[in-house]
């Protein structure tokens, strides 16, 4: 019956899903990238002379200085890019934008949380002089009271909240000429352009767009690397590339080795208010599938984004798992594991999550998938779906580890844990055998 109910439901899917198979290389879009491969170094200048001296075909970036011609001056632009003594720096930003950018940056502007957040591990709060703090459409707020902070208020011991407020995406344009930045940082080619045009001052996006066939670790990789190139903080930004893939690894090593058989599958309530309830969801939520899950509404998902379904879908496919968004579990609009489990629907439909009472708590998003939380919430999972192979994995050393390599802070993740409470119940009693 359940195998009947699992084909019906990949058959509803198939009618929608458009899925892409392949993946373009990185290319360093750095104008001085004459050979477009991943750096900058000797091989660009032997590539730039090859392109002078008529034996190798013009690239767009080998153009290093940006000035419309291929000359002896690339290459010398090329050779301050290695030795880091640029004057200034032409690139194409993650929204396709050409932008030129002074050097040394010594005072930034973010108006966008995610690139704080990386600006904040890559250069701690020394340059960081304005940031996006408030919830959209409210006045100008502080690190304690601004929506989806958490536990960056802490950051660099609490001296991240010396960083001024500049408005949701920084709507607050009059505040971040004020701060005199060099560089700003923005979420949107158009929010980018329009700060550009009212300040004056060089906007970009470093966050790429997540498409189909990107994971959130290749996202969060290329974000992290590019913002290190704009910061000059490029051997910071692959060290902490090489310190995520290697805490990831500590799950992903066993994760990867469970057959399909053998993992639960899981439902995740993307948007779990009063409403809509738990019918929101995505197929996108990489922690599921690093952690040994398999997301049931992956096959039903025609982009990265959010999609609604019935309820009678998620009875058709009747997950061994179901994941609640929870941003405030003391919220009178949260969404709770005793709706889900006293839900009749539910009930009747014989919901393997249900009748096991295997309903759990998450963290999700937070303006963006936090990259901080990532690899932390895929450890929880991970707690969750294979206790006894992860019996071993100490959730909180390892949360307060891998956020004091973003914030500078000591237990952060323990701050966190007891924010959430769902988080310290894990930690205190973790299960030790399957309950799906």
């Amino acid at each position: 019956m359940r195998q009947m109910a699992w084909v019906l439901a990949m058959m509803l899917c198939m009618a929608l899903a458009v899925m892409p198979t392949t993946a373009s290389d990185y290319t360093l879009q750095v104008f001085g990238n004459a050979n477009m491969d991943d750096t900058i170094d000797e091989d660009d200048i032997e590539y730039a002379r090859g392109i002078i001296g008529g034996t190798n075909e013009a690239t767009e970036l080998a153009d290093a200085d940006y000035d419309g011609d291929i000359d002896e001056d690339d290459i010398a632009q090329i050779e301050l890019i290695m030795r880091g003594e640029e004057k200034e720096l032409t690139l194409i930003d993650m929204a396709g934008r050409i932008v030129t950018i002074p050097r040394p940056i010594e005072r930034v502007v973010s108006a966008s949380l995610p690139d704080t957040r990386i600006i904040v591990a890559l250069d701690g709060c020394d340059r960081l002089k304005g940031s996006e703090i408030a919830e959209t459409g409210s006045s100008l707020s502080d690190w304690t009271s601004g929506f989806n902070i958490g536990e960056m208020q802490y950051a660099c011991g609490g001296a991240i909240k010396d960083v001024v407020d500049v408005g949701w995406s920084g709507t607050n344009a009059e505040t971040i000429a004020m701060l005199k930045p060099d560089v700003i940082f923005a979420s949107s080619g158009t929010e980018a352009d329009a700060l550009q045009d009212k300040i004056g001052v060089s906007a970009l996006v470093s966050r790429p767009s997540r498409t189909e066939n990107m994971t959130l670790m290749d996202q969060h990789s290329q974000h992290i690397r590019f913002a290190g190139i704009v910061l000059g903080r490029d051997a910071e930004a692959e060290e902490l590339i090489s310190f995520m893939e290697e805490k990831l690894a500590l799950v992903t090593d066993i994760s990867s080795q469970i057959d399909d058989s053998k993992k639960p599958r899981v439902y995740f309530a993307a948007r779990t208010s009063i409403e809509p309830d738990v019918t929101k969801t995505t197929g996108y939520y990489d922690a599921i599938e690093l952690a040994g899950g398999i997301n049931v509404a992956k096959e039903c998902a025609t982009s990265t984004s959010e999609f609604e379904v019935s309820k009678e879908q998620i009875v058709v496919w009747d997950p061994d798992i179901i994941l609640l968004k929870c941003t405030n579990l003391s919220s009178e609009t949260q969404y709770t594991r005793e709706m889900v489990l006293s839900d009749p629907l539910f009930q009747k439909g014989g919901v393997n999550a249900v009748q096991n009472g295997a309903v759990y708590y998450c963290m999700a998003t937070s303006r963006g998938y936090s990259i901080q939380r990532l690899i932390p919430e895929t450890m929880y999972l991970a707690k969750i779906f294979h206790p006894e192979e992860f019996a071993d994995l100490d959730l909180e050393t390892e949360g307060n580890e891998i956020m004091k390599k973003f914030f500078h802070e000591d237990d952060l993740y323990s701050w966190l844990a007891d924010n959430k409470g769902y988080i310290r119940d894990l930690i205190a009693d973790p299960p030790v055998a399957k309950n799906w």
